[in-house]
């Protein structure tokens, strides 16, 4: 007990002059200056907040003002007022519209352009072009390598259409792309040949298209598929549910055939020890186990192949290191079928390399426009009477805010300083199509 008591006595003890130092570090930490940005009500850090979370989160815009609330909740006074949905709203299509009227992006810069056109809204298409760096990164593009170079929206494009927007998307990008991606899309290819430029076709969607050609007709193939969307309607509701097959895609199905491809490969695996009544309900599967096998032979290789290209690149050298793993992985079996698929493959490796010089390794997958075009589906209002909107803006925005570093280069409060609604309001008349939910509701109000 003494040499406590000891101890405690010899413990040394801060300042006086310290404690007031740490006292005054507390103050200064709790003391916010919140000033209005110019032509506005709320301070900077508020837009910044309600941007930021609205574009990195998948909260919409009445869920991001609930947030604030919460912090307004807690800060009291010193946060401010909150601000509506609407107002997060022009924020976002005001920045937006800023980034993608950016002069001459890519000037002096080298990069490739991405073009593909989305599935139709309420009859209405949107066709992007994006600049992406045109000398593969050693890893797969992210959504802040990109620049939207063009947004384009109608009730379809043919190849002179596509060709125009190629155009004009060089002009405001300020340089000539060294190449462009993009899927076969018969308007796509004839578009990108128009415009002269170097034509990559898209590893995946090229494999997909191989994979179409080779099964699509085939008898076994047609029965299996057909049988399978049979036993997910007949057992949905039942205790044989949880061994459901995945549920194939209507659009792009033979790009997604690896999820229902493996769950039958896996039934196959486990089937001798799944209970009696398991057993009966997904006999068939035994009936269509060489296709399965023949299947999985073939995707597997197809993964491995995009794998390589989407993370080294496509170079000779990664070019020839995926035609050696059909030959030996995927021509190596007997089966007539599968040898055709792995010949179509070495033809796509053949033609796309005869585009490269020696040194080159270059980016051959159009996976980030399919993944800008999912981020704007799952923001946009699912209202089916809406086609694309001004909202289309949240698009050009999404790159520059994808994460700290690249939105640290933006410059919030200039840009919403810079542009007004008016501008909105000017580019949407002149490059939209009507809105019916407008129209709707102004002829409603007639009659009313």
């Amino acid at each position: 007990k003494k040499t406590k008591s000891r101890l405690s006595m010899t413990r040394p003890r801060r300042s006086l002059k310290k404690r007031r130092s740490e006292d005054n570090i507390d103050r200064r930490t709790k003391s916010i200056t919140l000033e209005p940005v110019p032509g506005h009500r709320f301070p900077l850090v508020v837009i910044q907040l309600c941007v930021l979370i609205y574009m990195r989160t998948p909260c919409g815009l009445r869920t991001v003002v609930t947030i604030l609330e919460i912090f307004a909740e807690l800060l009291g006074d010193t946060f401010g007022k909150v601000p509506c949905y609407n107002t997060v709203e022009n924020w976002v299509k005001k920045l937006g519209l800023s980034v993608y009227q950016d002069e001459q992006p890519c000037k002096d810069k080298k990069f490739a352009m991405v073009v593909d056109e989305s599935i139709a809204i309420n009859g209405q298409k949107l066709l992007l072009t994006l600049a992406i760096p045109s000398e593969h990164q050693k890893r797969p593009i992210r959504h802040e390598d990109v620049t939207i170079l063009d947004i384009s929206v109608s009730k379809g494009f043919n190849g002179d259409d596509v060709q125009g927007r190629i155009e004009e998307a060089e002009k405001s990008a300020g340089n000539a792309p060294d190449y462009i991606i993009s899927d076969n899309g018969h308007n796509l290819t004839k578009g990108i040949t128009g415009s002269r430029h170097i034509h990559h076709a898209d590893i995946s969607h090229s494999m997909g298209v191989i994979l179409k050609n080779v099964y699509e007709k085939q008898s076994d193939f047609v029965e299996f598929t057909t049988l399978l969307g049979k036993k997910r309607l007949q057992y949905h509701l039942t205790d044989k549910a949880y061994l459901l097959p995945p549920n194939m895609r209507t659009i792009s199905r033979f790009m997604n055939m690896s999820s229902w491809v493996f769950w039958g490969n896996e039934m196959l695996d486990c089937y001798d020890t799944l209970p009696e009544k398991i057993q009966e309900a997904y006999a068939f599967i035994k009936d269509y186990e060489s296709l399965l096998k023949e299947l999985q032979a073939v995707l597997c290789a197809v993964r491995h192949v995009e794998a390589i290209c989407k993370n080294e690149g496509f170079s000779v050298m990664t070019s020839r290191k995926c035609k050696l793993h059909i030959i030996t992985h995927v021509l190596g079996n007997a089966h007539s079928r599968q040898v055709h698929a792995g010949i179509k493959m070495l033809e796509y490796f053949n033609r796309e390399e005869a585009l490269l010089t020696a040194n080159m390794s270059i980016n051959v997958s159009s996976d980030i426009i399919e993944s800008t075009f999912g981020i704007y589906k799952s923001k946009k209002s699912p209202n089916k009477l809406y086609g694309v909107t001004s909202f289309v803006l949240t698009i050009p925005l999404y790159p520059k805010v994808s994460n700290e570093s690249v939105t640290k280069t933006i410059n919030f409060k200039e840009r919403i300083v810079n542009v007004k609604l008016k501008d909105i309001s000017t580019w949407s008349t002149e490059h939209l199509s009507k809105n019916w939910v407008t129209e709707r509701t102004k002829t409603l109000r007639k009659v009313s």
